[in-house]
């Protein structure tokens, strides 16, 4: 079918007043109407509504449309809806075209006249596109139904279990000796006050005996290859010097050793040998050398613990080991740290022993909470919120909540007063956040017991008298200043992601928030699915939350893996690189410049693996011949937009490359938060800035383009300096054509960096406001050579 063939049916959606407020949609349904190859032309209330879907399928139908434009939301919340409802009424879903007029216009633009022309453009540019769109199919690959799980606190130990109990073989992969996180560690769990360990301890166990969970621990993933339901993971394995097979966790070993080091369970308030096993209950039971300590390792002497071992289980012989995975899916529960309080030069920490964290404070609860300077009971306790949370611009510390601390300093006021009778807890706070089910009421109980609660920031926690701790504060509430000695001050950190989250996400292929923890999908639409197909995140891993929130995204995981692999096959994009072999010479510059090896000189020319190839469009541009293309980013189908865009509206206009995922996305919400920038700015997504070449540009500046901006996923497969380099390139050859380079920028953002963008967009609008539209002479010029 040709472009003059093609019969367009064009929808355009109100969305209930977030684009008809601020876009005539009267004027855009009039001007695509008018539009080349267009049949059809309709405005509704909510295009993604069962109506407004039918109302395309009637289309369909009844005018035989065999393209579809949809002028609404961004392709990135509805395009899948809206691919089902054409292929529902029998048309190809690749068939379908979007334009995104309402995060990428309605929502970042005041001005209803410059809004509506840029609506109008990216219509135009959408409909063009859409008449050179060909049909396609899904390759359906098979999936390996094996799943990584990476890290073993409650969330990786429920997910592993939930998967393992539906029949899925899973490799949980701990970097500490022993699975359990940091719930381990907790005394009892607010608001039912149930025993931590009790709970946990049996999972912990069933995880361990599961025939269909493998643990592996003190392990990590160190390069993961492949691709969705096909990944190859290697995992590196320290060793424990001690043999798993022969280890009776007697504990003899540890009796024998002469050297002690704090304890990373007991938060350092207590010491452990070289050689230990974490706590009594841990999973797998089997202990560990600490090489650091270890006099073996530093000075070359002892080995008590081998010699008093009955099983010979001791071996200073092991070695680092690696292992392949090959997985269909992987879930990331990598979890939480807590800030460091020593970064807070206002509370003290580290100057007095009675200056604990909350996490000590748990530790603490078992021993009879006991000060750690003197041994004595501690009566009058301090908790002090919000330390390294909710700092807004103040250095050291976090923007967000921590979400737990509230609720577990009103728990260990509560347990402290059940230990202590004659206790006096003071809980110091910012906001009291109890939002979750029970926790109003618990909140309750705390104040029935007699707990104080002071509303104010505290200003300085200090040793006083060598064996108390001095508390300063505001109390908001009375507007005065207190102040108040102590016998222990407890600190509820703020919490951050576990370290190595951001190594882990590169390695993943997956985005990190501004708040340093792992993006899902959609926050409320996909909470647990990562930025990429087949990677699933869950537990602290995305942010702060308590342990049922914890379990509850736990489980939601599990059935979203299970739903990924469960079938053992999925449906594939063919949206992938192919050679066109009559136009091919097999001169192998597509090889060089591919970024994941997917293309090959075989004897009867170049071939590409549509399984490998990760649909970039790197190579396309390259060939001086072109004989490659891009299914669904075609020649013809990009030229078209490009053109489509830049023929409307008045100058200067910017069209905006955008990689379609993470800068598509960081676009998206920069509309989201309805920050606005100048409607100049038009924004066409591609797979990668990579796939956008000379002769795009050149089509862009002849119809009307006055400046280009390549954005581009900031660790992505285009890297910065593979785009730095393309773009200087492309500068040098643009100067040919009478063009200044100063109307070509190039810059990389990741997903939450949509501040960025809005500067670049702004800023580039202001030079080439001032510099002014490109000459007639010099567009009539490139048009003659194109």
């Amino acid at each position: 079918m040709t472009r003059e063939e093609a019969k367009v049916g064009v929808y355009i959606c109100h969305c209930g007043g977030n684009i008809s407020d601020t876009v005539d949609v009267a004027r855009l349904k009039e001007a695509s109407a008018n539009l080349k190859g267009v049949k059809v032309a309709e405005t509704y209330e909510y295009v993604c509504s069962d109506p407004g879907q039918e109302m395309i399928t009637n289309g369909i139908k009844e005018h035989g449309l065999d393209r579809i434009v949809v002028a609404s939301c961004s392709p990135r919340m509805h395009l899948d809806t809206f691919r089902r409802t054409v292929e529902s009424a029998g048309l190809n879903p690749y068939l379908l075209e979007m334009a995104n007029i309402r995060e990428q216009c309605s929502w970042v633009h005041d001005d209803k006249e410059a809004a509506t022309s840029k609506a109008i453009d990216l219509i135009r540019g959408a409909v063009e596109r859409a008449g050179y769109l060909e049909p396609l199919e899904p390759r359906i690959m098979s999936v390996n139904r094996d799943v990584l799980v990476i890290g073993g606190g409650i969330a990786g130990i429920i997910t592993s279990i939930e998967l393992a109990d539906k029949g899925y073989q899973v490799y949980l992969v701990e970097k500490s000796p022993s699975i359990g996180g940091h719930m381990a560690q907790l005394s009892k769990t607010f608001p039912t006050l149930d025993c931590s360990q009790c709970i946990l301890t049996p999972k912990m166990v069933y995880a361990g005996q599961h025939p269909n969970i493998e643990i592996i621990s003190m392990a990590e993933p160190t390069a993961i290859e492949g691709s969705p339901g096909n990944y190859r993971v290697l995992i590196t394995k320290r060793p424990r010097f001690v043999d798993a097979a022969r280890c009776t966790a007697c504990g003899e070993c540890e009796k024998v050793c002469p050297v002690k080091v704090p304890s990373e369970f007991e938060a350092g308030l207590i010491q452990r040998k070289a050689i230990y096993s974490p706590f009594k209950q841990a999973v797998p039971r089997t202990y560990v050398i600490d090489k650091d300590p270890c006099l073996y390792f530093t000075k070359g002497v002892c080995r008590l613990c081998e010699r008093f071992c009955k099983g010979k289980a001791v071996d200073f012989s092991q070695k680092e080991e690696s292992m392949e995975l090959d997985v269909g899916a992987i879930v990331a529960c990598t979890g939480l740290e807590q800030i460091d309080p020593r970064t807070l030069e206002e509370y003290s920490f580290g100057l007095h022993p009675d200056i604990v964290t909350n996490l000590q404070f748990e530790r603490l609860l078992g021993q009879g909470i006991r000060r750690p300077s003197n041994g004595k009971v501690a009566k009058k306790v301090a908790f002090i919120l919000c330390v390294g949370s909710r700092m807004m611009n103040k250095g050291a510390g976090v923007e967000h909540c921590c979400k737990i601390g509230c609720m577990a300093a009103i728990k260990q006021a509560v347990l402290l007063q059940k230990i202590v009778p004659d206790a006096e807890p003071w809980i110091f706070y910012t906001d009291i956040r109890a939002d979750g089910k029970g926790y109003e009421e618990f909140y309750a109980t705390a104040q029935d017991h007699n707990v104080r609660f002071v509303r104010g920031r505290v200003a300085e926690v200090a040793p006083f008298n060598g064996d108390e701790v001095l508390v300063r504060a505001e109390d908001t509430l009375l507007g005065t200043d207190i102040e108040g000695t102590f016998d222990l001050a407890v600190l509820s950190l703020g919490i951050i992601s576990n370290p190595g989250t951001q190594e882990l996400a590169r390695k993943l292929g997956v985005q990190v928030g501004a708040d340093g923890f792992l993006l899902e999908r959609h926050y409320k639409l996909r909470p647990v699915d990562s930025q990429r197909e087949g990677v699933f995140v869950a537990g602290c891993a995305l942010g702060p939350k308590d342990v049922r929130e914890t379990t509850l995204e736990a489980m939601a995981t599990a059935s979203r893996v299970a739903t990924f692999v469960g079938k053992g096959e999925i449906s594939v994009s063919p949206e992938v690189a192919y050679v066109i072999p009559e136009k091919c010479d097999s001169c192998g510059i597509c090889i060089q410049v591919c970024p994941v090896a997917a293309v090959e000189k075989s004897p009867t020319g170049i071939i590409i693996n549509p399984v490998s190839c990760v649909e970039c469009g790197i190579c396309v541009p390259r060939c001086q011949k072109q004989a490659i293309d891009l299914n669904h980013c075609t020649e013809a189908q990009l030229i078209a937009q490009i053109r489509g865009i830049c023929e409307g509206g008045k100058p200067p206009k910017i069209i905006a490359f955008l990689e379609k995922n993470t800068a598509y996305g960081s676009a998206d919400l920069a509309g989201q938060t309805r920050e606005s920038y100048s409607p100049n700015v038009e924004i066409i997504g591609v797979p990668s800035t990579g796939r956008v070449g000379l002769r795009h540009l050149l089509h862009a500046f002849a119809a009307g383009a006055d400046g280009i901006i390549f954005i581009e996923d900031h660790g992505g497969i285009f890297t910065e300096e593979a785009l730095r380099e393309h773009v200087t390139q492309l500068k040098k050859e643009l100067s040919i054509y009478g063009i200044e380079p100063l109307r070509l920028i190039s810059f990389t953002t990741t997903l939450p960096e949509y501040n960025k963008i809005l500067n670049i967009f702004e800023t580039f609008n202001a030079r080439i406001s001032k510099m002014g539209p490109l000459s007639k002479e010099t567009r009539s010029k490139i048009e003659e050579s194109l």
